[in-house]
């Protein structure tokens, strides 16, 4: 079966051999078909490219952006399954496109994985949350998504009015329209340099999301976004109160002296409240995410794959997730460990 991936570029030297190298090392490698969209780089990108012998084809033509790229990929591509994936990004390791190509069977329409992302700036990472059984607020990455060209056949190339967006609306109508596997497998490493993670984007970001949930009939209930503003209110209230309590010196955190402890998530408030812990006496053990992955060493701390938490007999795991799968998350976390205590981070900041 091939796999058609189509890499859009503009001026994309520096991050663009990690991205080709990546490709280059899979080891279904013959099934792949690799097409460079490029908008008339004026740096290396080009020559960078032509290095590449598994590359296919290159095409470089001024466009209108990058969902006008990937449509201009889409539209030479001859693989069954066609794939995006941004100069900046790469395979998380050389055995993705064999584990992809093996889950896929003759009805399988899409395939959607789960993926590490990185913030360059910050040096912060965390994977992606898998699907929980709701499209509404489900947040696909199509560095994480396969999919069957005839999926776009019937359903049209990405809307490039949705000048961010596009590739959340065509996901999401696909997983409505059509039949798919959901899985934690980690299929790619994310930048979060793209203009769609911009702090200076996010209320771009925020707006175009809500005009694909009411394209596809998702956001009819106003009640529920006013709860999400609601809440969105609450988490930055109590995450003033946790940053006063901790330049003030304020927390009580003794009786979690001795404790082993875990932390779910590894952002910006997880790192944060395992360094006031450790600060504080307690043993971070690690921090947990809930993809199915080996433990990941390398860091101060480890982070491991919820699936392996039983095996660090911890006593308790804070649970640092801020949004409405908090709930959701909690369970899953006394399901894989019924023998620690899980607490929420806003235990922090009462």
């Amino acid at each position: 079966m091939k796999v058609s991936i189509i890499t859009a570029t503009y001026n994309s030297a520096k991050t663009l051999s990690a991205c080709l190298d990546s490709v280059a090392s899979q080891t279904k490698l013959a099934n792949i078909e690799h097409i460079i969209v490029d908008g008339r780089s004026s740096d290396e990108t080009l020559t960078i490219a032509g290095r590449y012998a598994h590359i296919n084809q290159i095409i470089s033509a001024p466009d209108r952006g990058i969902y006008h790229a990937f449509n201009r990929g889409l539209a030479i591509a001859n693989g069954e399954i066609v794939y995006f994936l941004n100069s900046d990004d790469s395979f998380y390791d050389q055995h993705v496109l064999e584990d992809v190509l093996n889950t896929f069977e003759p009805e399988t329409d899409f395939y959607c994985g789960t993926i590490f992302c990185v913030d360059q700036t910050t040096g912060n990472s965390f994977y992606t949350v898998p699907y929980l059984q709701s499209t509404d607020s489900f947040k696909p990455r199509h560095q994480a998504f396969f999919c069957r060209k005839r999926v776009f056949d019937k359903l049209g190339p990405f809307n490039e009015c949705l000048n961010i967006a596009a590739d959340t609306y065509f996901m999401k109508k696909a997983m409505n329209n059509c039949q798919g596997v959901f899985t934690e497998r980690v299929v790619a490493k994310f930048s979060l340099l793209g203009m769609s993670c911009d702090d200076e984007n996010r209320a771009d970001v925020l707006t175009q999301d809500l005009i694909v949930d009411t394209l596809l009939g998702l956001a009819t209930n106003h009640e529920e976004h006013s709860n999400k503003l609601a809440t969105q209110l609450k988490n930055l209230s109590q995450l003033k109160q946790l940053m006063l309590k901790a330049v003030q010196d304020s927390l009580d955190l003794t009786a979690f002296m001795g404790k082993r402890i875990a932390i779910f998530g590894t952002r910006e408030l997880s790192l944060i409240l395992g360094h006031l812990i450790s600060r504080h006496g307690a043993q971070l053990i690690c921090y947990v995410v809930s993809s199915n992955m080996e433990k990941e060493t390398g860091r101060e701390v480890p982070v491991i794959g919820l699936p392996q938490l039983a095996a660090q007999q911890v006593d308790l795991v804070i649970n640092c997730i801020e949004g409405e799968h908090e709930s959701a998350v909690a369970e899953l976390i006394e399901r894989a460990e019924p023998n620690a205590t899980v607490v929420s981070w806003r235990y922090f900041c009462e």
